[in-house]
């Protein structure tokens, strides 16, 4: 184990225990803080040594707290989760993420006395401490059912978004749910098919015209895939490009929600940031710049869909590497 330290905010001590556990089979050394409130100035400067790698993990009651905690410390990030959508909000926690690039992740929790998520912190705090991406084989149970394509045309993209209503299907889940995921495997792969292709010089070669008939070369080729194990079921698109920014992600989901319609600007994200979001408990990012843009979005299928919508969201967009 390194000198990396985690500090949560949180002042239920089941949900606290819990948290920090997880946080350190992640490989967190792990600080406590059970009365935010009660920090002084000096008290919040000194949670954060300057170069200490720190992660922050806390309601988002405690945000501004957080985020004074992390002034003048770059190696420090945040974590934070919410037992409320965010839509109900405004996107308020949308908002901060997209104006502070360390905030690295919102967890959803079931309610306000549930820890968030366990399998999301695990994934989201792992990946903030080793710097290396989520696999895809970790979001299902070891002996899970799998399929994968690679879409390079209209036709093969609507024989994949068939492949996962039908798959969705064969699981026993309603046709609502099926026709749901088949809409976000829809919007994921038409970003990685239309919106991420450029040119030599860096210009978009379809971003211009989602209707267009093309055909791209197999290197370029949108890879779609997906696995359940029975009690969740993961699609996830990948691209070669890497053009895909937290401003798209943020910035669309906070436009959207402010004018109550579907956001169709912001190159690599567009349409399907929102679609996305409503359509999945969980969504990673993974984004290395000009190699790879991959996202990988998580239903659960025990959930009917009144509870599903009253669900808060997680999503993770972790600083982007450099290609």
């Amino acid at each position: 184990m390194g000198n990396e330290q985690a500090v949560v905010f949180e002042r239920n001590k089941m949900v606290h225990r819990r948290i920090a556990r997880i946080l350190a089979c992640a490989g967190w050394e792990v600080r406590s803080v059970e009365q935010p409130e009660s920090l002084d100035a000096a008290a919040i400067a000194a949670l954060v040594e300057p170069e200490r790698p720190t992660l922050l993990v806390a309601d988002g009651f405690d945000l501004d707290l957080v985020c004074r905690a992390i002034q003048n410390r770059p190696r420090a990030q945040v974590l934070l989760y919410s037992g409320e959508p965010d839509e109900r909000n405004g996107g308020r926690l949308l908002q901060r993420a997209l104006e502070e690039p360390r905030i690295v992740g919102i967890l959803g929790r079931a309610s306000f006395e549930a820890p968030p998520r366990e399998a999301d912190l695990l994934a989201v705090a792992a990946q903030a401490r080793a710097g290396v991406p989520i696999p895809f084989e970790a979001q299902a149970a070891w002996g899970a059912s799998t399929f994968a394509y690679a879409i390079t045309d209209a036709a093969e993209r609507d024989g994949a978004v068939r492949e996962v209503i039908n798959f969705t299907a064969r699981l026993g889940a309603p046709k609502r749910v099926g026709e749901m995921l088949g809409e976000l495997a829809h919007e994921l792969i038409m970003n990685a098919l239309y919106d991420a292709p450029v040119d030599g010089a860096g210009r978009p070669l379809y971003a211009h015209d989602r209707k267009a008939e093309i055909r791209v070369q197999r290197e370029d080729a949108a890879v779609i895939r997906c696995a359940s194990d029975g009690v969740r079921l993961a699609i996830e698109v990948t691209d070669r490009f890497g053009r895909l920014e937290r401003q798209h992600v943020f910035g669309g989901l906070v436009r959207a929600l402010k004018s109550g319609q579907m956001d169709q600007a912001g190159g690599g994200a567009g349409l399907g940031m929102m679609v996305a979001y409503r359509s999945t408990t969980a969504l990673f990012y993974d984004v290395v710049r000009g190699q790879r843009t991959r996202v990988t979005g998580l239903f659960e299928l025990d959930l009917n869909l009144r509870e599903f919508k009253q669900l808060p969201k997680t999503i993770h967009f972790p600083v982007v590497m450099a290609g």
